[in-house]
């Protein structure tokens, strides 16, 4: 994809590998927060991510941080999914 196309002339954001015990997974930062328009700084409940997760793709589902319902994709179920899973980790 060109530089620019569909960020809103913003660079392609870039990915990063995080490593979880022996398996390496290829993530984008903030993809999810982008998705659900998540302040920064504030965290993404974890009773948010699993409505998400629960909803069959193509359901709606309330945002809790613009009031408004939002469409369950395939994406961002696989998204919330990790998403609950990486906070289930103890931090370092």
């Amino acid at each position: 994809m060109p530089k620019g196309v569909g960020y809103k002339n913003s660079p392609v954001p870039k990915q990063e590998v995080i490593k979880i015990g022996k398996e390496k997974i290829k993530m984008k930062p903030d993809a999810l927060r982008n998705m659900l328009k998540v302040p920064e700084g504030k965290n993404i409940p974890v009773s948010f991510l699993n409505k998400i997760i629960k909803a069959e793709t193509g359901e709606r589902v309330m945002n809790p941080f613009t009031k408004k319902e939002m469409k369950v994709t395939e994406l961002l179920t696989r998204r919330a999914s990790l998403a609950r899973t990486l906070k289930g980790f103890k931090k370092k």
